[in-house]
């Protein structure tokens, strides 16, 4: 395993992050200490949970799991999303942060969490706020490094000005959608990260199962899959069907290479340069193997301009890019002025 430095730290993680979104839900808690233990073995040192994963339920599968192995881990977790229907169940507050992070520890029994993000932005509240409630959980020795997941880039642009201006911790890294289907964060994300040299962790490498081959444009939806349970996320974030069509070209490209088209859709993301870690989300045991062997898979400059042809720098498949003013050379250096 070859370990990358998460941005401007002098931490090094795995290239695959473990996400644990499906343990305690749909994954039992005897399977997913399973994967928890074979991601070890296989030297995934970065394990990805958050509050909100089947209310808590994950982080105390994930804290069972690595109760005897915590030395060399690192783990991240999230707060900000709704746990209860009280007025101040939620939200970037220092009230809720504060209290979520307890809450974590105690579940996980933890001492402290290596990476904590706040899971989305909240636009209510001053961000100096969210800013402060974070520099005091590192200050307080129960947070290593603070983070930030689906930020855009100006927010997150917002957030370091103001972590330089009143002398606060600012976010190691940030969490975005990102696949091969998704592109948007090439315009604008990817290149603050890289001029500030923050860490990127990816999330949804595979469109939530859209781009593993198993959904077919025109055909029913497979039984016991994401999209025939109506998860929100899938049907709100990647079910379209250009996504569909985009699919199936790359199984049928894949096919004629004999790889797998969910270790294709893994590699090729590992192949930009801008990214520290991607996080998989595996629900069985099977999709974690094929998903690990995705490290064995090179992306080539014809693997590279195939993606490009279907989904070009910086859009997200359903859209044509037409503005010739603003032509992109490549995802590493897509710098479009466009606002998404």
């Amino acid at each position: 395993m070859e370990y990358r430095f998460l941005g401007s730290t002098g931490v090094r993680v795995s290239p695959i992050c473990l996400g644990t979104m499906m343990f305690g839900g749909r994954t039992t808690e005897s399977d997913s200490i399973d994967i928890i233990n074979r991601s070890i073995d296989d030297g995934i040192n970065f394990i990805d949970t958050a509050n909100i994963y089947n209310a808590g339920e994950s982080e105390v599968i994930t804290g069972k799991a690595i109760a005897v192995k915590r030395d060399g881990l690192v783990i991240a977790t999230k707060g900000r999303q709704k746990m209860g229907d009280g007025p101040n169940e939620q939200g970037g507050t220092r009230l809720h942060l504060m209290q979520e992070l307890e809450n974590s520890l105690m579940r996980m029994k933890l001492d402290y969490i290596d990476i904590y993000y706040t899971h989305t932005p909240d636009y209510q509240v001053p961000i100096e706020e969210t800013l402060r409630a974070m520099d005091d959980m590192v200050r307080s020795g129960k947070v290593r490094y603070i983070a930030c997941s689906n930020f855009r880039a100006w927010r997150l642009c917002e957030a370091l000005w103001k972590s330089d201006k009143l002398n606060l911790d600012r976010f190691a890294c940030v969490q975005p959608l990102y696949n091969i289907v998704n592109r948007d964060v090439e315009v604008e994300l990817f290149p603050l990260c890289r001029d500030q040299r923050i860490g990127v962790v990816s999330y949804s490498p595979l469109a939530r199962g859209i781009l593993t081959g198993k959904y077919k444009p025109g055909e029913s939806y497979p039984e016991d899959s994401r999209a025939a349970t109506n998860d929100r996320r899938m049907v709100q974030a990647e079910l379209r069907d250009a996504s569909l069509d985009v699919a199936a070209q790359i199984t049928a490209y894949c096919e004629s290479k004999g790889v797998s088209p969910s270790q294709f859709a893994l590699a090729w993301c590992l192949a930009n340069p801008n990214l520290t870690s991607l996080i998989i989300g595996p629900r069985t045991m099977d999709q974690y193997t094929d998903n690990i062997n995705s490290l064995e898979l090179e992306i080539t400059q014809e693997d590279e301009d195939f993606i490009d042809s279907l989904v070009p720098p910086g859009e997200h498949s359903g859209i044509g890019f037409q503005d010739t003013a603003y032509p992109i050379s490549g995802r590493a250096t897509a710098e479009l002025a466009q606002d998404r």
